[in-house]
């Protein structure tokens, strides 16, 4: 297929307008999908929610509950740590500011080197993730915002991974815990200026951001709460450099009572009282004032916090199109979530269990990010990669370093004449670099695998969002076989080397559909 007919037919699939016309398709609510879930589900589910399924882990899903599935792929509530991506993640790192040019070179090239190895750890601990712990803990990254380089400067790559692990405990509690957490933490009062926020010297960035994108939305605030939240937040340091003061360890913030703003505050119509020296202390301004500044918006503005989280995720695991999302479908995720003090894991279950995400007019209706696409292709195809983080950056997804603090656009900037080519380029190197032993063992994968027509069927089931056409089944047919007849399949598949090479060039042919690129 053309790259020009390859960009027409995406822009099809995913032309929306303020009615999506896939969405007009969609009748089903946010009640509970209660069918025993067929194989077909359960790939669309672990799409969405993970990375892809495995077809041995696909199949031990089929027939089972959709609400049963969901609990065990969101899992715990504290999942085991992961091991660390290296010693170097407890590693001091001097301040290159005050260095030499020699010195500051070979700091910023140490920061660039950790920050590729925490990328490609990441990634390959999202292809082997069987949960969806990895891909809820990358959506609240991309929610979460904190770049690595920004502005001329950077974010310590150890203080990134820090920020990882507090995402990831958190992915799943009560979002007003969440916001607390990220409120104070390093990487994020260092990104957006809380470090440099003290009395008589506001920096009202972290403030409006909390509001504006972390939590509430543009329009539920005014400038005077922006201002009066800046006082809350001040006297807040991010502990980077080995010459810095760092009284709670390395890469933890702390609290100076000198530049706290201890007056009172006047927030959303409520009042956050002033302190005196005695009970300015960094427990009692987190807990009594950060503490009170998110209960009030959590109370003030609840409903504006419940539907605009809600549409979040709705928009990154459902459908990211732009235009209005539907207020009934996003209402019906809001209204439990609200109602159960705003815990995640009731709207994620909500969500994932619902008739409308198992819509078939929702499949295939979104391009599939470049983690999703890299980190997918990997887990699908039981192939490793060693430096699965360029792969990503060449598609314009750098891990942990987004554009801006909104996070990266998606939707169709994700496909471009620069990105596609190496998308196509990355799926050659993956299915090249499947051997003959793998490819042979992923074909025994597949139900009926000796009928050459059966098998094609389900590795389209398996790589393709929506069903395709036998016009379709027939070229990757003939893709296989080399117009041989059928009856050869069988007799093929006991030479090992010709039935993997056959087999390769095959998915070489499915990796040029523009419904490769969708989930």
């Amino acid at each position: 297929m053309q790259r020009r007919d390859l960009f027409k037919r995406l822009s099809l699939l995913n032309e929306r307008t303020t009615s999506p016309p896939s969405l007009q398709l969609v009748e089903a609510g946010v009640e509970e999908h209660t069918d025993p879930l067929t194989l077909s589900d359960v790939l669309h589910l672990l799409r969405r929610m993970g990375f892809g399924a495995t077809m041995p882990q696909a199949k031990l899903l089929v027939g089972k509950r959709a609400a049963e599935v969901v609990d065990a792929l969101l899992g715990a509530d504290e999942e085991p740590d992961l091991p660390s991506p290296g010693a170097w993640t407890d590693t001091a790192t001097e301040n290159p500011l005050g260095a030499d040019l020699q010195t500051r070179g070979q700091i910023y090239n140490t920061w660039d080197q950790n920050w590729k190895k925490l990328g490609n750890w990441w990634l390959l601990e999202m292809a082997n993730d069987t949960k969806a712990v990895e891909k809820l803990t990358l959506f609240w990254s991309g929610h979460w915002t904190s770049e690595y380089s920004f502005d001329e400067t950077f974010s310590v790559p150890q203080t990134l991974y820090r920020q990882y692990k507090t995402i990831r405990k958190n992915r799943l509690t009560g979002f007003q815990k969440m916001a607390l957490e990220m409120t104070v933490d390093n990487a994020m009062v260092n990104y957006l200026g809380g470090t440099y926020n003290e009395v008589g010297k506001p920096n009202e960035n972290y403030a409006r951001e909390l509001m504006e994108l972390f939590t509430l939305g543009i329009g539920f605030y005014t400038e005077g709460d922006v201002k009066e939240a800046a006082r809350v937040l001040t006297g807040w340091k991010s502990s980077k450099y080995s010459d810095e003061p760092a009284p709670n360890g390395i890469y933890g913030t702390w609290f100076n009572a000198a530049r706290h703003d201890i007056g009172a505050k006047q927030f959303m119509g409520q009042t956050i009282s002033a302190r005196t020296n005695d009970n300015n202390t960094e427990f009692q301004v987190k807990n009594e004032e950060i503490g009170r500044l998110i209960d009030i918006i959590f109370t003030v503005r609840a409903d504006n916090v419940s539907r605009f989280i809600s549409e979040k995720v709705y928009r990154y695991f459902v459908y990211s199109a732009k235009g209005e999302a539907d207020p009934v479908i996003i209402e019906g995720l809001a209204k439990p979530f609200r109602d159960g003090g705003f815990e995640m894991r009731i709207l994620f279950k909500k969500l994932f269990t619902s008739k409308h995400f198992f819509d078939p007019a929702l499949r295939g209706a979104q391009i599939k990010t470049p983690v999703e696409f890299v980190v997918g292709l990997l887990r699908q195809l039981g192939v490793t990669n060693a430096d699965p983080q360029s792969w990503t950056g060449k598609m314009d997804q750098f891990m942990l370093d987004p554009p801006n603090v909104a996070g990266w656009p998606g939707y169709r900037t994700w496909i471009s004449t620069n990105t596609y080519p190496q998308r196509r380029q990355f799926a050659l190197e993956v299915i090249k670099a499947m051997s003959d032993a793998r490819a042979n063992s992923f074909i025994k994968e597949f139900d009926d695998y000796s009928d050459v027509k059966k098998f094609i069927a389900n590795v389209c089931n398996y790589l393709f969002p929506v069903e395709v056409t036998q016009e379709r089944l027939d070229f990757y047919k003939n893709s296989l076989l080399g117009g041989a007849p059928d009856y050869d399949w069988p007799v093929i598949l006991n030479t090992p080397s010709s039935s993997a090479a056959k087999f390769r060039n095959m998915l070489n042919t499915m990796a040029k559909a523009p419904d490769f690129q969708l989930c």
